[in-house]
């Protein structure tokens, strides 16, 4: 108990660096964006290929992963979109992007990176691969037509969602690991070797990140709205984690890393794209920031009651 506690209060840790350091000026505020870019496009890439590496074959197991992470977005848009009933386009917009989607990448992954073998990020990552179909642009694709005061009226734009995806280096190495996995073709010693550091690298780059770009701004005429999401959220999350750890008929380390998925925090995006729709964004990058800070907290408590150390 006390070395899964002290490694998950090294996660916490950076994180408070990452805050630390931007608010003494010691880093600028774009220093944040710059992390990001380099562990999206770099160390997360890395992680997930010598992550699948280690993966002998893969079972249609996987693929119905994807199928999961799509249908538990579109479950808390169709959620987000009745708990915001009678608002206006704008609110209905935040309740709708707010609600669905996690952050599986940045946040989540680092922790079934540590705790849990390749297969667990394995399935992470094709749960993530019907996530990101719908939090890169999917979802906003539909929400901006669906609310009243979208800024898009032209409908459901699949062109959206591709050309969304197509620029993810994290989506394209999930497809193409996935493939080659498939087809049991497994890159050389050499590459993985290479790879490795950089892989290693990615948890730290991503709280670095998070504590980079962590603001966190209460206002009194914000709570409402940010408690009411972040219930819905938890609500979700307990009967997300509970299907998926006593009713899928998975191996245990694949309903791990689901339950530890199912507490992960807002999709870092979605604030931007309610500001999009008319929404409030500072509204939704409170929410977004106060769900990092319960995702932290219920992780831990998650891996200390399955027993994963």
């Amino acid at each position: 108990m006390a070395g899964l506690l002290l490694k998950a209060g090294s996660f916490v840790f950076i994180i408070l660096v990452g805050i630390f350091v931007r608010k003494i000026g010691l880093v600028g505020s774009e220093a944040g964006d710059a992390v990001k870019k380099l562990m999206l496009n770099f160390t997360l890439p890395c992680a997930l290929i010598t992550s699948f590496s280690r993966i002998q074959s893969v079972s249609v197991t996987l693929l119905l992963l994807t199928v999961l992470g799509l249908c538990a977005n579109i479950i808390m848009i169709i959620v987000g979109g009745i708990a915001s009933r009678g608002r206006s386009g704008g609110d209905r917009a935040m309740y709708m992007l707010s609600c669905p989607a996690y952050n599986i990448g940045a946040f989540c992954l680092p922790f079934v990176q540590e705790f849990l073998p390749a297969m667990g990020v394995a399935a992470s990552c094709m749960f993530d691969a019907g996530n990101s179909i719908m939090c890169t642009g999917g979802t906003y694709a539909f929400v901006s037509a669906y609310t009243a005061e979208g800024a898009d009226k032209r409908g459901f734009d699949i062109r959206i969602v591709l050309s969304r995806l197509s620029k993810s280096v994290a989506f394209l190495v999930y497809v193409t690991m996935f493939i080659l996995t498939c087809f049991n073709i497994h890159l050389p010693e050499s590459v993985l070797t290479l790879l490795t550091p950089a892989a290693n690298a990615n948890a730290a780059m991503a709280m670095l990140m998070i504590g980079l770009t962590f603001h966190l701004e209460l206002k009194s005429e914000y709570m409402g709205d940010i408690i009411k999401m972040l219930v819905l959220r938890q609500i979700w999350a307990f009967i997300f984690a509970a299907f998926c750890f006593f009713v899928l008929p998975f191996d245990l380390v694949i309903r791990q890393a689901l339950v530890i998925v199912a507490f992960g925090p807002m999709s870092a995006i979605a604030p931007a794209f309610t500001g999009m729709c008319n929404g409030d964004e500072g509204k939704a990058s409170a929410a977004n920031s106060l769900s990092i800070v319960i995702s932290v907290i219920e992780i831990t408590i998650v891996l200390l009651v399955l027993g994963i150390s």
